[in-house]
């Protein structure tokens, strides 16, 4: 009886090994599976990426606290982290963040990221209030979506105005992190979802109604995964 039960215990131990080393979702740490199937595809924004590595700069404003640059820089990390094991592909994914003293030094890089001290600061403050995304096409691109000649500009900040154009809102760390992950999404090409609210990249994010970061899901890896093959941002 008891070389049976002990049978029955290597077996079942034999089993959780395979079953975490053949199922990516269940094994995986920086990513979660898709509950939410009111929607099922993340749309693509007009540019890609076709980079071996894709530098990420990160400039604050004097004042802003240095917790704020190390989201930032994790926002990014996340993502690189969860394509490399969604996709089992640890050599590839490159995307990095490194901090810069001063603006001028985010023009070298393929993705600049600001992080101001108030939203009246943004470039395009008042038509901006809120965390956002600016893509420009480089000189010579004529238009096109033409593979790495554009310019990606992401801008955050701890202190957003409401959707009301009055009140101001100082952001919860979770809340100021979700927006970091949003919008890297955005520079890596993923679009908004439909819905207002409830994905990651749906347009609004509402941290009275959610109180912890949204987590990167099936749903975005299996956007960019279509969009890139497997093997990195090439």
């Amino acid at each position: 009886m008891c070389k049976k039960l002990s049978l029955l215990a290597l077996i079942a131990v034999v089993f959780l090994l395979i079953a975490f080393n053949f199922s990516p979702g269940l094994a995986a740490k920086y990513y979660s599976e898709q509950t939410d199937f009111t929607e099922t595809f993340v749309p693509m924004t007009r540019h890609s990426w076709d980079k071996d590595d894709i530098e990420s700069c990160v400039y604050k404003e004097d004042g802003v606290d240095n917790a704020y640059y190390v989201w930032t820089k994790l926002s990014v990390q996340k993502w690189r982290q969860a394509l490399q094991e969604y996709t089992g592909n640890q050599e590839d994914w490159n995307i990095t963040a490194r901090f810069v003293e001063s603006d001028a030094e985010l023009e070298s890089c393929d993705i600049k990221i600001y992080i101001y001290d108030k939203y009246s600061d943004f470039p395009d403050y008042p038509a901006q209030t809120g965390a956002y995304t600016s893509m420009t096409f480089k000189d010579g691109a004529g238009g096109q979506e033409e593979n790495n000649n554009f310019d990606l500009r992401i801008y955050l900040s701890p202190l957003v105005l409401h959707g009301d154009g009055k009140t101001e809102i100082n952001l919860p760390s979770y809340a100021f992190r979700n927006s970091a992950v949003h919008e890297v999404g955005h520079v890596l090409g993923l679009g908004h979802m439909q819905l207002q609210k409830g994905y990651l990249m749906s347009p609004h994010f509402d941290f009275w109604e959610t109180n912890e970061q949204l987590p990167i899901t099936t749903l975005e890896l299996d956007a960019l995964v279509k969009a890139y093959g497997t093997d990195g941002f090439r």
